[in-house]
């Protein structure tokens, strides 16, 4: 299937995988599948699904799929770039450029270790914590 959607150029969603499975079609949900699908060529985002899963767990989310085998700048686009892409808003969002919306968020750990905690907020160009 990797194959046919690298081919389509399409997209995927990856989540919500930070859940229980109790659902039949969560029962074979694996943190594996957002790296083996990047590492194939596939545009990947990992979402939670807020509120099934609360969106502060996304950075643990990513963390996990690395963690599982997905390369860290894979797991950084799939949290940015690449759901811009999916909503056809990357021309405003979902990278730093010039010209581009951006929040910056200064961490004091690497900011998908659950040890890290943000130190600085900057939002619209100014500092917010």
């Amino acid at each position: 299937m990797i194959d046919e959607l690298k081919e389509a150029g399409v997209p995927v969603t990856v989540g919500p995988s930070l859940s229980n499975r109790a659902k039949v079609e969560m029962e074979h949900v694996t943190f594996r599948t957002p790296g083996i699908l990047a590492k194939a060529g596939v545009d990947v985002a990992i979402i939670t699904d807020h509120p099934c899963t609360p969106i502060q767990y996304l950075p643990i989310c990513a963390g996990i799929a690395m963690r599982e085998g997905m390369e860290e700048y894979d797991a950084f686009k799939a949290l940015t770039i690449t759901p811009a892409k999916i909503l056809k808003i990357a021309d405003r969002t979902g990278s730093l450029k010039v010209g581009k919306d951006a929040d910056i968020v200064v961490w004091d750990n690497h900011p998908l270790e659950i040890m890290g905690r943000p130190k600085m907020v900057y939002v619209n160009g100014i500092q917010a914590v």
